[in-house]
């Protein structure tokens, strides 16, 4: 078994939001059941006088955004120019808001890395300072390096660019702007014929016409390697590099299905193979019996492989039977430096996993395993079904991987701390997929307990195939994607607080039944087998002397507030959301006959915050990108 995180109880604040707040009139300055505020709060919250407030004062739409195509994803501000800068990857560019006045934000221009590099493929990142805009640009091609391109902010005339690594994902500023720091993704192609090594960049710009690179790679790390000792155990490897791909003969539409291969022999019994067809999604089967070229599985063929109407000439088989490098596997993420412009932290997300980068040496200082969080505890209970007729926050003999998306950096009474944003991630690719329903794999030792086999109690929820420790071909750990929280780290890598089941039982009494709902339509508990609300973006900020956090949930939306001047004992401020739970999302946006922001936000992205000495307004500003409902939105800090 995986190390368990250590979690702290947060606060009192899990004693008073029981489930029972979910039926309540709202009365008290609680919400009601129908996610309306109390009387005497603001979004369901009391707030007392030296408290903040979120207020949406604007809203950036534009009805060339469609419906969950990223179309407002990463923002950036550059104060002497009052700009925003925001990656419209469905555009393939960088849109240019004027927001002199934040109540009104208009589009000025935008930024298209093509036009300076005609192999730029997705812009997925941006970041501004010292009147300067950094842009990471993927290759077109996917597997070759990429590019950060360097604007100014004031007339977005180009000043220069450099390669970096592999599919760079996100790039940030050190404090004094002289450095930019860039986490390079390298995913695999998806058959998984590649797989490119993930790496950090250093980019200098002492002199922003001719930056110059630093790479950190990984490679001391790899068996072996001069590192490999230093490696922890927790951390995740297991990409599919160098894979058996098998063509498809024939199959049966049984129960169980039978697929006949050109060649079965690399395969034995209990193997786990993924198969990909054009017109399903790729999903994992597992081998029961192998007659010649025919093998028979353990179960019938998923409704979404659509295997039936993909024909013989769609499928493919890819044996689980690869082993990428721990260079190739690791991925950076998300970057966060800290304040004093020493270290930077990389979020390896797929990996469960945090790489330390020494700024100042320019080298990889340590890799992170941040192990499981343990949701039989009290106060880390969470609700795994989507069959179980709503709200049932409970314990249960699971492991959470924290695996965050966003991290970011702040120091308190001169201890630096990060803080993470534990959405939780799988691999999913045409030649690999790890996840699988609990039900759905075979299960030895505690995972034969019948909760495991039951949808409307953990039968439901999804689960890895790495959860398969001794290679049998069954599950063995109770391991399940993120962790549903936020959690503080100390500076090295100790686990300060975690905010339990905050999150969730916090949406569950605004919300009601519409808590644990998706971005792409309007169906409450309908994520509850997955990763819940999964915080996904995360900032931090000082203001009047305070420290504050701010979580944006992917999936039911939102925008949660905390209080962390004290890093042990964080303390909920505030959560808002101003989506709109009546509207019908599948048949009348997806579609297309109203726009892709007639529900509100949907998708927080990022988060970024504008202290008021930068603030157009004068007033503290947070800007929050929605990727699914393609809108930008404004928040006063009152």
């Amino acid at each position: 078994m995986r190390n368990s995180a250590n979690i702290k109880i947060l606060s009192p604040l899990i004693l008073a939001l029981t489930l029972s707040a979910c039926g309540d009139d709202g009365n008290d300055g609680t919400a009601g059941r129908d996610g309306k505020p109390g009387q005497d709060g603001v979004d369901g919250q009391d707030l007392t006088a030296d408290q903040i407030q979120l207020a949406q004062i604007g809203r950036y739409t534009d009805e060339a955004n469609e419906f969950d195509e990223s179309a407002a994803e990463i923002v950036a501000f550059d104060p002497s120019s009052a700009r925003l800068f925001v990656v419209n990857s469905q555009a393939g560019q960088v849109d240019v808001l004027d927001l002199q006045d934040p109540a009104s934000p208009v589009k000025a221009g935008r930024i298209d890395a093509s036009e300076r590099w005609p192999d730029a493929g997705g812009v997925n990142s941006v970041a501004v300072a010292n009147g300067l805009v950094a842009v990471a640009v993927e290759n077109d091609s996917g597997a070759d390096k990429g590019r950060v391109q360097i604007y100014n902010a004031s007339d977005l005339s180009f000043r220069s660019q450099a390669d970096v690594g592999v599919l760079p994902d996100m790039v940030a500023f050190t404090p004094n702007g002289q450095q930019a720091v860039v986490a390079n993704e390298g995913e695999p192609s998806d058959d998984y014929s590649e797989d490119p090594e993930g790496s950090i960049s250093i980019v200098d710009l002492n002199n922003p016409d001719t930056p110059t690179v630093k790479r950190l790679g990984f490679a001391d790390f790899n068996q072996g390697g001069s590192r490999s000792d230093e490696l922890p155990e927790d951390v995740r490897i297991f990409g599919n590099f160098g894979r058996t791909e098998l063509t498809v003969a024939g199959f049966t539409d049984a129960d169980p299905a039978t697929i006949t291969v050109g060649d079965a022999t690399p395969i034995t019994a209990n193997d786990w193979f993924t198969l990909a067809s054009s017109e399903g999604d790729p999903l994992p089967y597992q081998v029961d019996t192998i007659n010649g070229n025919t093998l028979t599985l353990t179960t019938d063929f998923d409704g979404d492989s659509e295997v039936s109407d993909s024909g013989v000439a769609s499928l493919t088989v890819y044996l689980h039977d690869g082993a990428s490098s721990v260079a190739q596997d690791l991925e950076p993420e998300y970057i966060a430096v800290s304040p004093d412009g020493t270290t930077a932290w990389a979020t390896l997300q797929e990996n469960n996993a945090v790489a330390v980068i020494d700024l100042e040496n320019q080298r990889i200082d340590r890799i992170q395993a941040l192990g499981t969080k343990d949701h039989s505890i009290p106060g880390y209970e969470l609700d795994p079904s989507d069959n179980d007729d709503g709200l049932n926050i409970a314990s249960w003999p699971l492991q959470g991987m924290f695996m965050p998306d966003a991290i970011s950096a702040f120091t308190q009474n001169g201890q630096t701390y990060y803080i993470t944003a534990n959405e939780g991630d799988s691999r999913e690719y045409d030649a690999f997929v790890e996840e699988i329903g609990m039900e759905d794999a075979p299960k030895e030792g505690a995972l034969s307990d019948s909760a495991f086999n039951n949808d409307e109690k953990l039968g439901d929820i999804a689960t890895t195939l790495t959860a398969d420790t001794d290679g049998n071909g069954a599950l063995d750990e109770p391991l399940v994607f993120g962790a549903r929280s936020f959690s503080i780290w100390g500076s090295q890598g100790q686990l300060v607080a975690d905010s339990g089941n905050e999150l969730e039982v916090i949406t569950a009494q605004q919300l009601g039944e519409n808590f644990n709902n998706d971005n792409d339509e309007n169906d409450g508990d309908s994520r509850s087998d997955a990763k819940g609300p999964e915080p996904e973006a995360v900032t931090t900020a000082q203001i009047d002397g305070q420290t504050y956090a701010f979580i944006g949930l992917e999936r039911v939306g939102g925008i949660m507030v905390y209080n962390v001047s004290n890093p042990a004992a964080p303390e909920h401020v505030q959560y808002i959301n101003n989506r709109d739970f009546d509207a019908n999302i599948e048949d009348d946006i997806d579609d297309g006959s109203q726009p892709a922001f007639a529900a509100g936000d949907l998708g927080p992205e990022s988060v970024l915050f504008v202290p008021a000495s930068e603030s157009p307004s004068d007033q503290p500003l947070l800007v929050v990108g929605n990727e699914v409902s393609g809108t930008t939105t404004i928040y006063a800090v009152q």
